[in-house]
């Protein structure tokens, strides 16, 4: 699995172009202006999103959050110590990619769950995370837990498939409009809301992608 993360987020010469790129697109104009600012990503892989803002806001204080020491271990090394790492898909047809990695100062990788954080409250600007919220135990709590952390007026980014693995899941939060229910109880103002985003990732050298249709939204505490 981390060598497939790797793959997708730090060697875009393997499909020439980065797969997950609408994330970043739809996001762009929902980025702070300010430049000293406090920014955490959760379920953040192998660091690809967060590693791109430390860089934007070289004066803020950023955080990766995951629950898989592996990718953490990834991340860091990639990000944060700049090791070169090697990454073989040579099993897919494709070729076998070295990548240098970079020092950045102001990042940071931890291990955590979305629904427990080790956070203060009112600590963070901006929280994001990509293809996690249906992964959670508790889609719920760990919104509630990026409303804890949040300071009054940040925002929250929030890209997601909703390809839920639980049955109970689908019952709460799915059609979307019971999903804007709860993030209004929660205290959220909604600020963007777009569906139907495409996401095409790709799985080998013949082309073979998985085609994901997801949803971006973006909210603030109130």
């Amino acid at each position: 699995m981390v060598v497939r993360q790797s793959a997708l987020h730090l060697a875009d010469k393997l499909w020439s172009r980065y797969p997950f790129q609408p994330v970043f697109d739809f996001a762009e104009k929902h980025y702070p202006k300010e430049k000293d600012i406090n920014i955490l990503e959760l379920g953040c892989s192998v660091g690809r999103w967060i590693a791109t803002l430390a860089k934007r806001y070289p004066n803020s204080d950023c955080w990766g959050i995951d629950y898989s020491y592996q990718m953490l271990n990834r991340a860091n090394e990639f990000w944060v110590e700049g090791e070169e790492i090697s990454i073989d898909l040579t099993d897919k047809g494709l070729q076998k990619q070295t990548i240098k990695g970079e020092q950045i100062d102001n990042l940071k990788f931890g291990l955590a769950k979305a629904e427990k954080l080790p956070f203060d409250e009112h600590s963070q600007d901006l929280v994001l995370n990509s293809f996690l919220m249906d992964r959670l135990e508790n889609p719920k709590i760990g919104l509630e837990e990026m409303y804890r952390v949040l300071k009054q007026n940040g925002k929250i980014i929030i890209f997601t498939p909703l390809n839920f693995n639980n049955s109970e899941h689908w019952k709460m939060y799915y059609p979307t409009i019971q999903l804007v229910n709860i993030l209004k109880k929660i205290g959220f103002e909604i600020l963007d809301w777009k569906e139907n985003i495409e996401v095409n990732e790709p799985l080998d050298l013949h082309g073979n992608e998985v085609r994901w249709k997801c949803l971006g939204f973006v909210v603030k505490k109130v």
